[in-house]
């Protein structure tokens, strides 16, 4: 009875010693964020619960080791033969790729962003044309399965209403999912197995179909040669299993493995100059494509997969900025553009740089400024929004509204 008790009192010490020491690991890890956190709060009542949520990511976090954490239950997820993970947050369809996704009845309604892009053209000069580019959703359509029980979040259907009703307005629209099938990549090769964005060939794809469509608009064509939408006149520099996209980092490599990323710039002759301003942060950049277009170090990091300085998307443009500026140096006569996206359009924008003169790119979740005022003032030839299916909520529509 006494070795019986003696074993219990040590199995208590030994869980409480491992608990002890977690904690002060992740107070350690997490003591920096929570300070900047609480140096930079406004401690008003009305702002408490802002900083209670504030300080409860700083926590969640950097929790110690956490991705060893994320890693782990993602393989005991696999070792069951799950296909999902954090209460289906992330999934996996029939050949292994992660979706986001959610329970829904049906597409969602979005007739008021729509009214809010017919807004943006309303408030744009006569001779600045407008169009809509609606990038391809991960569930392709006639590709695309899911195992039985996985919910489907209408994402195509909605983005169907969508384009619709910018139709109906008289809004010229490309829909990049027509034609994905037959675009002469493998169905299996078009998405990221881990990543919610798609490749960098496909994305290459696309500003061939963009470039074919503004053809159509403009007596003179912006590639009459086809030189510069032909792949043969770029670097291919394959990648091999070196990405973990944003899905990846939540499920863990054991649950999904990882990708093969390409690197692909131009052969021929350019001249760029490059300016990006987020926040306090500004730059400007100018040289070849790969010098000013393209950053390497997401693909040179070392030691930090899951690190979003290590996403290799963010190669193109340097990810996701507040504005944009791109100037071809070689094509001072060409047009100038403006592009209101989310990030599935940033390789295929650098793309389209090649053939026109200027570029800018507005992300609605970081530009600060008035989209609708920036668009009227500057002198641009043509605007187009590109919004994913997956983004269209309010968040990336932040112009045109009623209220």
């Amino acid at each position: 009875m006494h070795n019986f008790f003696a074993k219990k009192r040590i199995t208590a010490f030994l869980f409480i010693l491992v608990l002890v020491t977690f904690s002060v690991l992740n107070i350690i890890q997490s003591f920096g964020p929570i300070q900047k956190t609480l140096a930079s709060a406004d401690f008003h009542y009305s702002e408490a619960k802002e900083l209670i949520h504030e300080l409860d990511d700083d926590i969640n976090e950097h929790v110690f080791d956490k991705f060893g954490f994320v890693e782990a239950y993602g393989y005991m997820q696999s070792l069951m033969w799950k296909n999902e993970e954090n209460n289906f947050e992330v999934v996996k369809d029939m050949e292994g790729k992660l979706h986001y996704t959610y329970f829904a009845t049906g597409p969602t309604d979005t007739k008021d962003l729509s009214d809010r892009v017919a807004a943006l053209g309303a408030h744009l000069d006569p001779k600045t044309k407008l169009t809509y580019v609606m990038t391809p959703d991960k569930y392709v359509r006639g590709y695309t399965q899911f195992p039985e029980g996985i919910p489907y979040n209408y994402n195509n259907e909605t983005a169907d209403g969508f384009l619709a009703n910018l139709k109906q307005d008289g809004i010229d629209t490309v829909d990049l999912r027509e034609g994905l099938l037959e675009s002469g990549i493998p169905a299996k090769d078009l998405f990221f197995t881990t990543d919610h964005h798609w490749k960098i060939k496909t994305a290459f794809w696309g500003f061939g179909q963009l470039v074919n469509h503004l053809d159509g608009m403009y007596d003179k064509p912006l590639d009459p040669d086809h030189y510069f939408t032909d792949l043969n006149n770029y670097n291919v520099v394959p990648y091999q299993d070196i990405f973990i996209g944003s899905q990846g980092r939540k499920a863990g490599k054991y649950f999904a493995g990882d990708d093969d990323f390409d690197l692909i710039y131009p052969k021929f002759k350019t001249d760029y100059s490059f300016y990006f301003k987020t926040g306090e942060t500004e730059a400007t950049l100018n040289g070849r494509f790969e010098d000013a277009l393209l950053t390497t170090y997401p693909l040179n990091v070392q030691g930090a997969t899951y690190d979003l300085t290590a996403d290799k998307y963010f190669t193109y443009l340097y990810g996701n900025q507040g504005i944009v500026h791109v100037v071809n140096k070689d094509k001072p006569n060409g047009l100038k553009v403006l592009f209101i996206k989310d990030s599935l359009a940033v390789p295929m924008i650098s793309f389209l740089s090649t053939v026109v003169s200027e570029i800018y790119l507005i992300d609605p979740r970081y530009y600060t400024g008035d989209i609708m005022d920036f668009a009227s003032k500057t002198d641009l030839d043509h605007v187009f929004v590109s919004i994913s299916p997956q983004d269209l909520v309010d968040e990336f529509f932040p112009y045109g509204s009623k209220d």
